[in-house]
């Protein structure tokens, strides 16, 4: 059980990331800036890390 737990933890943080790369995306496009690669990485790592911090700690109804 637990196994499965990590495996959907880790494939939310995925999905999280790659709505950070698009949160990226879309802040460039709106502010008409052009981000490197690096910036877009971190702003999606951000993302990410903020949004599987509650569910990791078992907040908003954890997993």
């Amino acid at each position: 059980m637990l196994v499965a737990e990590i495996l959907l933890l880790l494939l939310y943080a995925a999905i999280e990331f790659a709505v950070g790369l698009l949160f990226a995306w879309a802040f460039a496009r709106m502010f008409h800036v052009r981000l490197s690669t690096k910036t877009r990485l971190w702003m999606a790592t951000a993302w990410a890390v903020l949004g599987v911090i509650p569910t990791a700690l078992g907040l908003n109804g954890g997993l």
